[in-house]
């Protein structure tokens, strides 16, 4: 015997989350190192731990490198969009999402990562990772 399923209350609707898709980028001339701890001469040394997944989300409490007395200031964030025509030419500044104090680099809030290169030359050429706050 064969039944019908009542598909009334069904939700099919994709709504976006209110917070958007951003890029992390090096900027130019940054010296980067792939460690389990700080590089004295690096600017910024990833903990290798980052890029042992492709995505997985980073709460506070998690160390994702250390970064010399430029802080933040060797990052670029950008807004990923699937659109050519952007209109948003507001400033994503990197202390949105991250933070350096004492020279450890972490996340602001719980952030779902994707990373998209995994080597010093890929990163420096199309970024480190997409990501995502989480809620």
């Amino acid at each position: 015997m064969l039944t019908l399923v009542n598909s009334t209350d069904a939700n099919d609707e994709i709504v976006p989350e209110p917070h958007g898709l951003y890029r992390l980028h090096l900027k130019p001339n940054t010296q980067m190192a792939i460690e389990t701890k700080p590089v004295f001469g690096a600017n910024i040394t990833l903990h290798s731990s980052v890029l042992k997944h492709d995505n997985f989300v980073a709460t506070p409490d998690n160390i994702l490198g250390w970064l010399d007395h430029g802080g933040l200031s060797y990052f670029a964030v950008k807004t990923e969009t699937t659109s050519s025509d952007s209109d948003d030419k507001s400033v994503i500044l990197p202390s949105q999402f991250l933070k350096a104090e004492g020279g450890i680099l972490r996340v602001t809030s719980p952030t779902r990562i994707y990373l998209i290169s995994k080597t010093p030359i890929d990163i420096n050429k199309h970024g480190l990772c997409l990501f995502t706050p989480v809620r």
